[in-house]
């Protein structure tokens, strides 16, 4: 039973199936991809906290849900993002290796012959606003 009352019927069936899931489940198996469907169309309806709490999930979980993405525990498929190549003065030698992790894990290695501080700058702020 979900506290507070007045909870609609959708809500309180949908809390039933997570229960009986999390009852029934083997082992640390992850929620069935049926069932973060099921609650994220819920939450669009009932709204997230609502939902997130009446469904005993994390809420910033199923906000993930709800803008398209994937939960935290859930695999991420990587994601190449192109960035174009900037112009380099003629020279030589290669100033080295930049290598950069965002907090969700995901790399960049940089490697430019010559590159400015400002242009290496311009590729880890696109590579941390669309790669990571």
């Amino acid at each position: 039973m979900i506290a507070g009352g007045g909870t609609p019927a959708e809500l309180e069936v949908l809390a039933q199936r997570f229960e009986t899931w999390r009852r029934t489940r083997r082992g640390c198996r992850r929620i069935p991809e049926e069932l973060w469907r099921a609650a994220a169309d819920l939450a669009r309806i009932q709204g997230l906290s609502r939902t997130a709490t009446a469904l005993k999930l994390g809420y910033h979980d199923l906000r993930r849900r709800l803008q398209g993405g994937e939960a935290r525990d859930s695999p991420r498929r990587p994601v190449f993002v192109e960035v174009p190549g900037v112009p380099l003065p003629p020279g030589g030698g290669e100033r080295g290796t930049v290598e950069v992790v965002a907090a969700s894990g995901a790399r960049l290695i940089i490697r430019m012959p010559e590159a400015s501080p400002a242009e290496l700058r311009c590729v880890v702020e696109l590579f941390l606003r669309h790669g990571a």
